[in-house]
């Protein structure tokens, strides 16, 4: 095994879809008709994220061949006390194949992508944890928060993951 980290590319596209494809399979499987239309939504939203600077991201590959990664969004959000800094690192689609899987891939992902925040002068960086991964990303200094959420959307199925995850 010869792992190693690289920044994405917009060349890269294809392959955060299929892992956020897989990520949503494998957290709660959606309907095709749903994993679908999300992957051609974000697949250009992706692409126009990298494009402008707004996305940054990181691929880890085994011999050549992307096996784990992760996004950074640079995301407005609102001063507060805490920080008086507008945009926050918020990170997702951080996926790691199985076959790579509890081998520290997503710490490292992870870590560079905080690095990566520092160095553009964020205070603050975000995700949202599976139970699974809650551990690892409070032993590398991320607390949980209150955050809540309210679904609207007319026949918009909750999922079970959100029900009673209340830290």
């Amino acid at each position: 095994m010869s792992l190693a980290l690289r920044p994405s590319s917009i060349a890269d596209v294809e392959t955060h879809v299929a892992h956020r494809l897989a990520l949503f399979r494998d957290l709660e499987p959606g309907s095709a008709e749903g994993l679908r239309r999300m992957a051609e939504i974000f697949r250009v939203q992706l692409r126009n994220w990298l494009v402008s600077g707004q996305c940054r991201g990181f691929l880890m590959e085994d011999e050549g061949r992307p096996v784990a990664g992760v996004l950074m969004l640079m995301k407005e959000s609102l001063p507060t006390p805490v920080s008086p800094i507008s945009v926050r690192g918020y990170l997702f689609n951080i996926y790691t194949e199985p076959s790579h899987r509890r081998q520290g891939l997503a710490a490292r992902l992870t870590e560079a992508a905080r690095d990566l925040a520092r160095d553009c002068g964020l205070e603050i960086m975000e995700l949202h944890a599976s139970r699974e991964a809650e551990g690892l990303y409070q032993r590398m200094g991320f607390v949980p928060t209150s955050e809540m959420r309210l679904v609207m959307g007319a026949g918009v199925k909750i999922p079970k993951l959100w029900k009673n995850h209340r830290h």
